[in-house]
């Protein structure tokens, strides 16, 4: 695959709002997700080289809207984004938070929802235990993987 195919491609990703693209073909991968509202760009070639490249124009640098993660302790688990999108602490704006800090929680007990693709995903904390702090503010946008609760 050539860069002028890869361009197209997220030129297409652009003009249909998509936020993932993924081809395996033939020993060969590429990966493309856009980050809103600061996508980056990532293709796996053979041979697992990761390849980055860099925002194209009219988007904004990626590292203006990644927080700084914080190295979590070990007697700490976090609750983290299964997926790309925005956090919501609460229902409804007028509704209090799923949960507080100080809070026990299960494995079942809803802490957040995550909004992706217009789509309410309600996040559950798949550990018990307490609510030690709340790493996200809301209405932010979350990344995959991203911490969003410690749980002691």
């Amino acid at each position: 695959m050539e860069l002028k195919d890869i361009r197209a491609i997220i030129d297409l990703m652009k003009k249909n709002d998509l936020a993932v693209f993924k081809l395996e073909k033939e020993g060969f991968k590429i990966e493309l997700e856009a980050h809103r509202p600061a996508p980056s760009f990532v293709s796996v070639l053979p041979g697992h080289q990761a390849v980055t490249a860099a925002p194209t124009a009219g988007y904004p640098a990626a590292a203006q809207s990644a927080p700084a993660a914080v190295e979590p302790k070990a007697d700490y688990k976090e609750i983290v984004s299964p997926m790309v999108g925005t956090f919501y602490r609460a229902p409804s704006p007028d509704s209090a938070p799923y949960v507080n800090e100080g809070q026990d929680v299960a494995e079942e007990t809803v802490v957040c929802i995550i909004e992706a693709m217009k789509v309410m995903n309600e996040i559950k904390a798949e550990v018990k235990g307490v609510i030690t702090e709340a790493l996200v503010e809301n209405g932010a946008a979350v990344q995959y993987g991203q911490p969003l609760f410690r749980v002691k």
